[in-house]
């Protein structure tokens, strides 16, 4: 069979800079690059490429290492990504150049990973939510510790999703199916507390789906069914709540990922939207940015988000198979 393609480039050109919101107005988000596997760590251009032969033959293209991600995390020069349809948490190291994999081995197999998170030990902890645990991992991928039973009791647990560090070291678990957030040691994986109870009043939750811990130990929490984005203290006070369902910008529809930059401004992916939405602290809109597309900027299920401290914004673009990074862009 002979192959015939349009004339077209093989490489991609690097994309132009794309900026929200557009010009006239200041610029206060920057697209940076998309990640989708060792190629692209590597600098190469080999991703239309592998799209192409991928359309014709079916074929994975050589140097994916994403197949549905997820939840994320980033610690120094590395983007930990739990790929849910790859069954693993896959290592993006943006130093080395080189990609790796947690939970892929025979004893520390993986079933359906949502979320991970690192601490400072880089231990590696992720929701297995299919299976109803809670993992932690060596930083060499060795299993430490996992989760007991499936239930509703102190320490136990239903569909985990969200998962992030406490202000005190310890994990703390969106424990979906309870509606409640859940805390973990770090150490032993055992029960220490929880907050939150089905509902829908200041402190209660639905479907708790991800959650983020401010500097200040301030947790904050999606809700899917709900709409909104609840605020709480480390101890599980609540302190603050907005959103609610609609379908236009300003409102949330399926609301994923959550997390807030160095000036307080809280993002919600919105796995419906198909796009990013930045609130003040009072529930204002001050920005949206994304788009339904494969393009650069574009997003297609979107689902985890993950701001470093220079303020660099890495959201899972979870149908395209990749991570996208955006810097934030303060006022001057």
């Amino acid at each position: 069979m002979v192959l015939f393609f349009a004339a077209q480039p093989l490489f991609a050109a690097a994309p132009p800079d794309i900026v929200f919101p557009p010009a006239p107005d200041e610029p206060r988000l920057r697209f940076i690059r998309a990640i989708a596997g060792k190629n692209d760590l590597a600098g190469k251009s080999g991703t239309a490429w592998g799209k192409i032969w991928k359309t014709v033959t079916g074929a994975e293209q050589e140097g994916l290492a994403l197949m549905r991600p997820y939840g994320l995390w980033v610690q120094g020069g590395r983007i930990f990504v739990a790929d849910t349809e790859g069954a693993s948490v896959v290592i993006l190291d943006l130093d080395k150049k080189v990609v790796g994999r947690i939970g892929a081995g025979a004893q520390e197999r993986l079933t359906s990973p949502i979320s991970v998170a690192v601490d400072q030990s880089s231990r590696v902890f992720v929701t297995d939510s299919s299976v109803n645990l809670v993992k932690a991992y060596s930083p060499d991928g060795k299993i430490l510790w996992q989760t007991g039973s499936l239930g509703t009791a102190g320490g136990e647990i239903k569909k985990p999703t969200g998962i992030s560090i406490g202000h005190g070291g310890e994990v703390l678990v969106a424990d979906t199916g309870n509606s409640r957030i859940v805390a973990l040691s770090s150490d032993t994986g055992s029960f220490l507390m929880e907050f939150g109870k089905n509902g829908a009043g200041p402190g209660e939750l639905s479907v708790p789906a991800n959650l983020w811990v401010e500097p200040d130990g301030t947790v904050l929490v999606s809700d899917s069914i709900l709409c909104r984005v609840q605020a709480f203290s480390p101890e599980g006070k609540p302190l603050f709540n907005f959103g609610e369902c609609g379908n236009m910008a300003g409102y949330m529809a399926r609301p994923r990922g959550v997390a807030s930059d160095s000036e307080g401004n809280i993002y919600v992916v919105d796995a419906l939207f198909n796009m990013v939405q930045i609130f003040n602290r009072e529930g204002k809109l001050l920005l949206f940015f994304g788009g339904n597309g494969a393009g650069p900027a574009s997003f297609q299920l979107p689902a985890g988000i993950f701001i470093d401290p220079s303020d660099r914004v890495y959201v899972s673009d979870s149908y395209n198979r990749r991570v996208q990074i955006f810097q934030y862009l303060k006022k001057k």
